[in-house]
């Protein structure tokens, strides 16, 4: 089945959110500045992916529509592998990562995760009677 991109606010957000990820990912460059703390990239990517995720799923939950889960997941992967390549190949100040990538799918997982309980929440209260 061919999976269907709903226009709203949720997924113009998300096409925004993918253009500041490919951004911030790709094309800035790294500064020279320490992190907060440390494994702070780690954090940023799971931040990165589990909005991305979530924006693209809440486009479905809002047109009450079937989240297309496995779609959303392919998506993330190439997204991850994608932007890791990019960074090991295309950057002077960035390298591709294998934690970056693990931390990329576990927000996606996790994104996913919450999207499934508050679709079924929905579906359940809207099946109720009031």
């Amino acid at each position: 089945t061919k999976m269907k991109f709903y226009i709203n606010k949720f997924s113009l957000l998300a096409i925004v959110w993918f253009i500041a990820g490919i951004y911030s990912l790709i094309f800035k460059e790294a500064g020279n500045t320490p992190p907060p703390f440390p494994h702070f990239d780690k954090v940023a990517h799971f931040a990165l992916f589990f909005a991305q995720i979530w924006l693209l799923a809440k486009s479905y939950i809002h047109e009450k529509a079937k989240i297309p889960y496995l779609g959303l997941l392919i998506f993330a992967l190439l997204f991850a592998v994608g932007s890791e390549w990019a960074q090991a190949t295309f950057t002077t100040t960035r390298e591709g990562s294998i934690g970056d990538g693990i931390a990329d799918m576990l927000g996606t997982s996790v994104a996913l995760w919450v999207a499934s309980k508050i679709s079924g929440s929905k579906n359940l209260s809207s099946s109720q009677p009031h």
